[in-house]
């Protein structure tokens, strides 16, 4: 089976994910979101060139400056700002963390053709962007620091990024950039949250926040 140049750069994308799974580094975790997403990048320059809709060039530049250069760098900043290097609270260890994720790739691999859209050149990248949204709320079910939720939450949006721009026809540019400042905004706000909650409660661990309501 030979795949597409959209496809491998999906398939890039799907395995740094995997691999963020087994990460307790934020550091690396935070190289993982950039690498994936300058491949999620990558991708919609390619699809501009086989549609010949060079405005994905521009697209392609913007996602990769908000999501690969500027979320990474802000979210790195907070995480040294609050003294925060790892995630080793997390609710599953490391090794069963990677197992699930490579059973997201799986499910997705194999869901492909059902999950796949109205564009059907591309359907193994349906179940590569499926796979990036079970991997996001992966992450953001297992990690206990609010940082690594978040990061959940941007791969996550990686792969609903993913399949609306293989699956469909494409959505008008405006939206897509107003989508990128709304992820941008959201992720500021959240790192000022995370700056009270650790002024608060001297730590940002979600998961005991719920002692708060007895």
């Amino acid at each position: 089976m030979e795949f597409s140049t959209i496809e491998l750069l999906a398939a890039t994308a799907a395995v740094i994910a995997v691999w963020m799974c087994g990460v307790t580094r934020l550091n690396n975790i935070l190289w993982g979101l950039s690498l994936q997403t300058v491949a999620l990048g990558a991708v919609a320059v390619a699809h501009g060139l086989q549609i010949h809709v060079f405005q994905y060039f521009i697209l392609a530049g913007v996602v990769i400056l908000v999501k690969a250069v500027a979320i990474p760098l802000f979210l790195s900043w907070t995480a040294q700002r609050i003294d925060i290097g790892s995630d080793r609270a997390a609710m599953a260890n490391s090794t069963a963390a990677l197992l699930s994720g490579c059973g997201a790739l799986a499910a997705g691999y194999f869901l492909a053709p059902q999950v796949a859209g109205l564009v059907k050149a591309n359907v193994e990248a349906a179940g590569l962007a499926l796979s990036l949204i079970l991997i996001g709320m992966l992450l953001m079910l297992t990690r206990r620091l609010a940082i690594s939720q978040i990061i959940g939450f941007l791969v996550l949006e990686n792969g609903i990024f993913l399949y609306t721009l293989t699956q469909t026809h494409g959505i008008p540019m405006l939206i897509e950039m107003g989508i990128m400042l709304d992820v941008l905004i959201g992720v500021l706000i959240a790192g000022l949250v995370i700056f009270r909650l650790n002024r608060s409660f001297e730590h940002i661990d979600v998961t005991r926040l719920r002692g708060l309501k007895h």
